[in-house]
């Protein structure tokens, strides 16, 4: 089966009409002022979208609401709910499957450290968050796989370019690409995407930067990089990378990287790296649950290890501020109050760094959604992307057309 839906499905509607859609598409109520306002639109322009897609039987104006003061306002929604999306993150930490709603709700969750080199651990998690749902595989509309490396997101088919090797083993499932394996195993659609991409685009919709209109948000727990949302959609880049920071180039001497190039950011100022040195000061091993017990408790070598660590992502950060001048930086809140010392610490580079003025507008914390923010992600992802209404409203966009709303 193909693992992308047809562009050309919903090729019947209008522009406002795909917008009023993907406004719609996680089934909640909506008044016309709140399309309005959510798409930028005129008034008239969402009025004439909203009666014409009601005349084909797409969507439902429900009765007004009695209110105390004023003229009630009448709420849309779609005609049919929207079904239940699947998420699988497949990364070198291991596995997360998930059942969650197109409004971001999450019904489950199932962590797991399953060999991500065979397809059979990754498709018994996600039969298992399914279960846990208490829903079925009928109950699924979609898929969204979430893997390390360039972003997969495509519409349509298309050649992967997985750059070095190592990608392989995350992208290829028993010698078969991973949305084909989860395409098959569900009998639905799956759109990929990079997995830090879904966490940034969950903290930037969902979490506490959700006002702000441009957020970078650094993922560190598992690698070093970072996802860059404007106004609520991603920004993947030329080449699909955009946000790799781990491989800014520090040092002419430094190791080869797996990218190919030599002395990469990540291999000095990484979570894995800074184990590394914390085991080797203190002649025991450190794990992601020390680093945030020895914070919580304020144990100030630890702390000091974080904050400089912060410091040194920071000072690369801060270059980053200057160039685009964003709202919010969102730490990646699974390392727990590690993230804020490791926040305070990209505070510190920044204002020491940054031009005065660019650094007071940007807003820098730790995440709020800690690991359901991939989750949250791909529920942002097929929101932005409007996603259901390619996976479903294929048989409806060719009765729009026949409906005369070319």
């Amino acid at each position: 089966m193909s693992t992308t839906a047809d562009p050309g499905l919903d090729s019947g509607l209008t522009g406002t009409e795909r917008a009023v859609l993907r406004a719609l598409s996680d089934g909640q109520r909506r008044t016309v002022a709140e399309v309005c306002a959510e798409l930028s639109a005129a008034r008239s322009s969402v009025v004439h979208a909203l009666n014409r897609l009601r005349a084909a039987g797409v969507v439902v104006e429900h009765p007004s609401q009695r209110s105390a003061r004023g003229r009630p306002a009448r709420g849309w929604s779609l005609r049919a709910s929207p079904g239940l999306l699947a998420v699988v993150v497949a990364a070198a930490h291991g596995l997360l499957a998930g059942v969650v709603r197109p409004d971001g709700e999450i019904l489950a969750a199932v962590h797991g450290t399953t060999d991500v080199t065979a397809p059979t651990g990754a498709l018994a998690l996600l039969d298992r968050a399914i279960a846990q749902a208490e829903v079925t595989h009928r109950d699924i509309e979609l898929a969204v796989l979430g893997l390390p490396g360039p972003s997969l997101f495509a519409r349509t088919p298309g050649p992967d370019s997985l750059g070095g090797s190592h990608l392989r083993r995350f992208r290829e499932w028993d010698g078969r690409p991973a949305a084909d394996v989860v395409g098959e195993h569900l009998d639905r659609p799956v759109f990929c995407e990079n997995d830090a991409n879904l966490a940034a685009l969950g903290e930037a919709v969902y979490g506490d930067a959700a006002d702000a209109a441009t957020v970078l948000h650094v993922s560190l727990t598992h690698g070093t990089g970072a996802g860059l949302v404007i106004g609520g959609k991603l920004h993947r880049g030329g080449s699909r990378l955009a946000g790799e920071i781990g491989h800014l180039h520090v040092d002419d001497g430094g190791q080869l990287c797996e990218c190919g190039a030599r002395g990469c950011f990540w291999q000095t100022t990484s979570i894995p790296a800074l184990l590394d040195e914390l085991a080797m000061a203190h002649g025991r091993t450190f794990s992601v649950s020390d680093l945030d017990a020895a914070a919580a408790s304020g144990e100030l070598e630890i702390i000091r290890a974080l904050s400089g660590f912060g410091r040194s992502l920071g000072r690369r950060i801060a270059d980053f501020v200057v160039f685009f001048d964003p709202q919010a930086i969102v730490v990646d809140s699974t390392l727990g109050a590690a993230s804020h010392v490791i926040a305070d610490g990209i505070r510190a580079a920044v204002d020491q760094y940054a031009p005065p003025q660019l650094a007071a507008s940007v807003q820098i914390s730790s995440g709020s959604l800690g690991v359901s923010a991939h989750l949250k992600g791909a529920a942002a992802l097929v929101r932005s992307e409007n996603l259901l209404d390619d996976a479903r409203h294929g048989s409806s966009a060719l009765h729009l057309s026949g409906a005369g709303l070319r």
